[in-house]
C-alpha cells in the first residue's frame, strides 16, 4: 500500500496522474484467433516532455526449478550446491507507438484516449499456473521520459483455448488395461491375480462420470482388502537450461473405493468416477515446456507386506465433449462374456460418457442427461472514443494441461502506427 501511494506521488510530481489500460471485454478473457479492442488511458496533471509512449502486447511460458546436488572435492570433501533450471517459450511480442513516433512530444495537462486493436495468434496454450511453471499473456503501456524515471503500467489478461475432444478419433474407442500377478505366501507360489479395467471411451470433460469396469479375478493365497479408483494428473515441466531435464508434478484428482475380493474368490462391478465440474483442464498443445496427462488408474490393495497391483489407462480431458453416432460399439459394455451388460440405446447421437446410473437394471437401456467519452484537450492531437462495453459470451467452463511458438507477424491497429 505504501509503495502504491510513493508511486501516485510520484506520478503527479512527473506530471504523469494515472495510466489505465482499458479493455472493452470487462473480464479480459479471450480466445486464439480473437481480436482485442479496448484504449489506453492517460491523465496529464503537469505539461510534461515525452519521447514516446509505447503499448506491448506479449505471450510467454516460463519454467523453473531448483534442485541440490552434492559434489565430491579432491580431499573427498562432499559439498552440497543448488542448480536452478529453465526454459522459456514466446508466443508473440508486438509493440505499437502511441505518441512519439516521430520524435519528442509535449503533453499538456488533460485526458489523452489511445484506442486499440490487436488480433491474437490463431494458436495458443491457455494461461495455466503450476509449481514449477505458467503460462501468461501481458500487455503493458510504457512513457519514455527523458533524464527521468519512465512510467510504466501493465494488466494481465487470460487465454482460453478450447480441447475439442471430436478432433481425436480414437478417444471414442473403448479402452481396457490388464495386469497380473503371482504371490508367494510361505515358500509356496499361489495363483495370479487379475485385475482388469474397461471404460467405452477415453475422452471426457468436466462434469462428467467416466463409467469403469473393474474385474477382479483373485486365484492367489492373498486378500484384496480395497479396490481403489482414481483419476490423476501428471504435469511435465521441461528445462533448456543449463541442460534439458524434466521435472513431474503429480495430483490426485478424485477417488473412489470399493469392495475388495478376498482370495480364490473374483467380483466384477461397474463404478462411475465423478469429474469435478470446476476442474480446470488447460489447452497446452502448443506450449512444448509444459504438458499435462491425465490417467484413470485401478488399484487393488492387498493384505501384508505385498505391492499393490494397478492397472492404468490414459485419457484425455477437454472442453467439447464427445459426440457419437447410436451405432458405435464402443457403448457396449459386454466386453467380458461371463457378465454382459447392456448396451445405450438412442436414436441419435450424443454427448458421452458420464451421468449414467450407478445401477442398470438388466433389459434396461439408459441414456445420457443433455444437458466516456473523455474530455478534448485543445492541441487536437488527442483521439477520442467512448467507452462501450462489448457484448461477450459466457465464457466456457473452467478447465484446472508443433509449431514455431515465436510469431512476429504484423497486427493491425486502429489510428496507431507500428514500429
Amino acid at each position: 500500500m505504501l509503495k502504491e501511494y510513493i508511486k501516485y506521488l510520484f506520478e503527479i510530481i512527473m506530471g504523469v496522474q494515472n495510466v489505465q489500460i482499458i479493455f472493452d471485454d470487462p473480464t479480459a478473457v479471450f480466445t486464439p484467433g480473437q481480436t482485442i479492442t479496448g484504449r489506453v488511458l492517460i491523465v496529464i496533471s503537469n505539461s510534461v516532455k515525452i519521447k514516446n509512449i509505447k503499448l506491448k502486447f506479449q505471450g510467454e511460458a516460463n519454467v523453473r526449478w531448483t534442485e541440490t546436488k552434492s559434489r565430491t572435492h579432491n580431499n573427498n570433501r562432499r559439498e552440497n550446491h543448488s542448480v536452478s533450471y529453465s526454459a522459456r517459450e514466446e508466443y508473440f511480442k508486438n509493440k505499437f507507438f502511441l505518441e512519439g513516433a516521430k520524435g519528442e512530444s509535449q503533453l499538456e495537462v488533460g485526458e489523452y484516449v489511445y484506442p486499440f486493436n490487436f488480433s491474437l495468434p490463431d494458436e495458443l496454450p491457455s494461461t495455466f499456473k503450476g509449481v514449477h511453471g505458467k503460462v501468461f499473456y501481458v500487455a503493458k503501456v510504457k512513457i519514455n521520459i527523458p533524464w527521468r524515471t519512465n512510467v510504466e503500467e501493465k494488466i494481465m489478461f487470460e487465454v482460453i483455448s478450447l480441447i475439442h475432444l471430436n478432433n481425436e478419433p480414437s478417444l471414442a474407442k473403448p479402452k481396457t488395461a490388464s495386469k497380473e500377478k503371482y504371490y508367494c505366501c510361505c515358500l509356496c507360489k499361489s495363483g495370479p491375480m487379475t485385475l482388469v479395467a474397461h471404460i467405452p471411451v477415453s475422452g471426457f470433460i468436466p462434469g462428467q462420470s467416466i463409467p469403469v469396469t473393474v474385474e477382479l479375478d483373485n486365484n492367489s493365497n492373498v486378500d484384496v482388502d480395497t479396490i481403489k479408483i482414481k483419476l490423476d494428473r501428471t504435469l511435465e515441466y521441461r528445462s533448456q537450461l543449463p541442460s534439458s531435464k524434466i521435472n513431474y508434478e503429480h495430483n490426485e484428482i478424485v477417488n473412489v473405493y470399493i469392495d475388495g475380493v478376498e482370495k480364490h474368490n473374483s467380483k466384477t462391478r461397474v463404478e462411475q468416477l465423478q469429474i469435478p465440474n470446476g476442474l480446470t483442464v488447460p489447452n497446452l498443445k502448443h506450449c512444448e515446456i509444459i504438458t499435462d496427462k491425465y490417467f484413470l488408474n485401478v488399484e487393488a490393495h492387498v493384505k501384508g507386506a505385498h505391492l499393490n497391483e494397478i492397472a492404468s489407462i490414459k485419457i484425455k480431458l477437454g472442453s467439447i465433449p464427445l459426440t457419437i453416432a447410436s451405432n458405435d460399439r464402443q457403448f457396449d459394455y459386454s466386453f467380458q462374456q461371463s457378465n454382459p451388460l447392456p448396451s445405450v440405446g438412442v436414436n441419435e447421437p450424443i454427448s458421452v460418457p458420464g451421468y449414467a446410473q450407478l445401477v442398470v437394471p438388466s433389459n434396461q437401456l439408459y441414456t445420457v442427461p443433455q444437458n466516456t467519452s473523455f474530455h478534448n484537450p485543445e492541441n487536437g492531437m488527442i483521439f477520442v472514443q467512448n467507452i462501450q462495453l462489448s457484448e461477450f459470451p459466457n465464457p466456457p467452463p473452467p478447465y484446472q494441461f508443433s509449431e514455431d511458438p515465436e510469431i512476429t507477424s504484423a497486427i493491425p491497429m486502429t489510428s496507431i502506427e507500428k514500429f
